[in-house]
């Protein structure tokens, strides 16, 4: 079924993220999750094993694995000023 969504941008990359990584569609991540939480099953179900899920949670959401690269105070503050922030 088709439906419409307003995610925040943070969700949504995290959705894309972890499909990406999982080779499945972000609809389809999306409902094994909604499906999950439903039901009441595990809180983390549905995450890759790469995912840090022993690192503590920021603003709700736990940390990816590192990617090999270093991002460094200039890209994000170039990030920034490109989105206003």
């Amino acid at each position: 079924m088709r439906t419409t969504l307003d995610l925040d941008d943070d969700v949504l990359d995290a959705i894309k993220e972890l499909s990406r990584r999982q080779k499945i569609s972000a609809g389809k991540m999306v409902s094994q999750w909604m499906r999950k939480a439903l039901s009441g099953q595990a809180q983390l179900g549905g995450l890759s094993a790469d995912v840090n899920t022993s690192a503590p949670t920021v603003a709700g959401f736990r940390p990816f694995a590192s990617r090999g690269q270093l991002v460094t105070d200039d890209q994000v503050n170039a990030l920034r000023d490109a989105e206003g922030l």
